[in-house]
């Protein structure tokens, strides 16, 4: 284990020997010198040499800043999507939200139909089927990983299940074969929501390539982002004809539809926009192209070493990652769980001290859904719909899964080496600390 910032500093003391003396070891918490001074600032995505340039000449070379059609960066992009994730088509959306919306929608959602959602992951999973007069049925999750359960959603199936909405959670595969297994079982659409699973591969295969759609943020601290903006994925002609019309009208749903039974609606489709923005097309494809690969590389290595150090530490279970699991891909997030209780100091007191380090450490800010206010039956109607009432009902995985963990950066390449090196060291200072601390 190598030595801390913190461990190196030469304490001070006055020369009568009466004077205040701050041990190099002692905690910030309780007036030590920091690891991290000052304090870690980790971002994402990287601003990296030509980014700025990139862009510039894009537009000083007249470039068009709207596209109508499938023509230009957007072709490019969603190619390089669709190499990715091995799909037959890709349609570049606004968010990752509008292309879940996209997804129900493509699958023919009417109100009172059910969709099996997992409630560990973001709302956006599941909040664009309410707006279709969906009843989300939530399910519970591993207590490992937090990806949804496959036993918890066999139970969940009824008369009017339609679907299944998953989330790769931090970049770890679901049960990608028995979730396809079960719902080919059933006759049931499965929607993989990989926002947090780039370049993840379950036996060999990308996550993103089994369900009947995937969709994918492509914005903030994603690992490909354009700022803003998301994709649909399918292999399935109907489900990419209704995903285009509903959002891409004008040149694209006149031109790249399929079924000549929509030519009545071939120029308004079904009267919404949600193509993307050029320029982040454009920066999504550069990163495709020349970084993304060397980025999951870099980001492996990272959190390898990080999980090999903190696994050192008493208490302290790194993420989980299966067999089955061949790549994490993006590693979208770094999630270690912390046995607080076994350890004798509650865990926001750890953070507390973490962050006192300078750390970039947090209790992760999503909520399970069926603690949130937007899935309760009674309050905040959209429309005239009814939602599913979830409430009163056990979820022991996700209790379980939630309890402890702790959220960290994911370092990446060189430009984060030292934030890596503060983290295995701030970890490793708090821990020798613990006494102190209870």
């Amino acid at each position: 284990m190598s030595h801390s910032t913190a461990d190196r500093h030469t304490a001070k003391n006055d020369s009568s020997g009466c004077g205040n003396v701050i041990a190099p070891s002692t905690l910030a918490l309780h007036g030590g010198r920091p690891v991290a001074n000052p304090a870690m600032q980790w971002t994402w995505p990287p601003r990296y040499p030509g980014m700025g340039e990139l862009l510039k000449r894009y537009v000083d070379e007249g470039e068009p800043l709207s596209i109508q059609g499938r023509d230009g960066i957007l072709a490019d992009c969603e190619d390089a999507l669709k190499q990715v994730f091995r799909r037959k088509h890709a349609v570049f959306c606004s968010s990752g939200t509008m292309a879940l919306y996209s997804a129900y929608f493509a699958i023919d959602l009417r109100p009172g139909d059910e969709v099996i959602c997992t409630t560990v992951t973001y709302h956006a999973t599941a909040a664009p089927a309410l707006h279709l007069g969906a009843r989300v049925i939530l399910a519970d999750v591993e207590p490992d990983t937090g990806n949804i359960a496959i036993e918890s959603v066999a139970a969940a199936i009824g008369p009017r299940t339609r679907a299944v909405a998953s989330n790769a959670m931090w970049g770890h595969p679901v049960a990608q074969d028995a979730l396809r297994a079960l719902c080919d079982q059933h006759g049931l659409a499965w929607i993989e929501d990989v926002s947090h699973a780039h370049f993840a591969e379950f036996r060999g295969r990308p996550v993103g390539s089994w369900g009947d759609i995937a969709c994918a943020s492509l914005q903030g601290t994603k690992l490909v982002s354009g700022g803003e903006g998301g994709v649909l994925l399918t292999d399935r002609d109907d489900l990419h004809d209704r995903a285009v019309l509903l959002g891409h009208n004008l040149k694209r749903s006149q031109t790249c539809v399929c079924d000549p039974a929509y030519a009545p609606i071939g120029r308004t489709g079904y009267g919404l926009k949600f193509r993307g923005h050029p320029l982040a097309a454009l920066l999504i494809h550069d990163q495709l192209t020349n970084h993304a690969a060397r980025w999951v590389a870099e980001r492996r290595d990272a959190l390898t070493r990080l999980s090999l150090e903190l696994g050192k530490l008493p208490g302290i279970t790194p993420p989980v990652v299966h067999s089955s699991t061949t790549s994490m891909g993006a590693w979208y997030g770094y999630k270690p769980h912390v046995d607080a209780e076994g350890l004798g100091v509650p865990l926001d007191r750890l953070v507390l001290a973490l962050k006192a380090e300078g750390l970039d450490v947090d209790q992760p800010g999503s909520p399970p859904l069926h603690t949130l206010a937007l899935f309760d039956p009674h309050r905040f109607p959209i429309g005239a719909f009814e939602k599913a009432d979830n409430r009163g009902r056990a979820f022991p995985g996700a209790e379980a899964y939630g309890k402890g963990l702790l959220s960290l950066p994911t370092p990446t390449g060189v430009r984060d080496a030292l934030i890596l090196q503060q983290l295995i060291d701030g970890f490793a200072k708090v821990w020798r600390g613990l006494d102190d601390l209870r």
